[in-house]
């Protein structure tokens, strides 16, 4: 029995392309950053369209215990999603936001990831904006992401109104 003559091709390319994507380097980067605010307690049918946002809802809610403390978490959500490809490294989140009663003036929130992680991969940090602080000062309006490893930034994404 003669071997296929295209088999010993399609072998070659196979293992090129098995070595070329293990060879690919990943950087830390900022995956994706998901809005999902909660302006309300009461959980209207919503359709398949609008499942996420009644998700993050029930997720909010859930174990409130009063109608004062469901309203407390009312508020803005915001989750990163981020590859972290040098755990090894301390890394940070930093999230520049203006506030509707703060009018142009920017605020800041870090998240620090100053310990080693167990191994390079896609972490989700969140950002929660909700409670007295969120009554008194109002809803986020601009936003801007940073992530840093070490001190070097390495991505950033912002609001379509954020100006620097």
């Amino acid at each position: 029995m003669r071997p296929h003559p295209r088999r010993p091709l399609s072998l070659l390319l196979l293992a090129s392309a098995l070595l070329t994507t293990a060879c690919v380097q990943q950087n830390s980067r900022l995956v994706s950053i998901a809005d999902l605010p909660l302006k309300s307690t009461a959980l209207t049918s919503m359709s398949w369209q609008t499942s996420p946002i009644r998700a993050n809802a029930q997720y909010a809610l859930y174990g409130a215990n009063s109608g004062k403390e469901a309203r407390n978490r009312l508020g803005d959500y915001y989750y990163v999603a981020w590859y972290d490809a040098e755990p090894t490294r301390p890394a940070r989140l930093v999230m520049r936001y203006t506030q509707a009663a703060t009018a142009s003036e920017v605020l800041t929130r870090t998240m620090e990831f100053n310990e080693p992680r167990a191994s390079a991969g896609t972490r989700k940090t969140p950002f929660i904006f909700n409670g007295p602080e969120r009554a008194k000062k109002g809803d986020i309006m601009t936003w801007r992401i940073d992530l840093y490893v070490g001190d070097a930034l390495v991505d950033s994404r912002h609001s379509f109104l954020w100006q620097d």
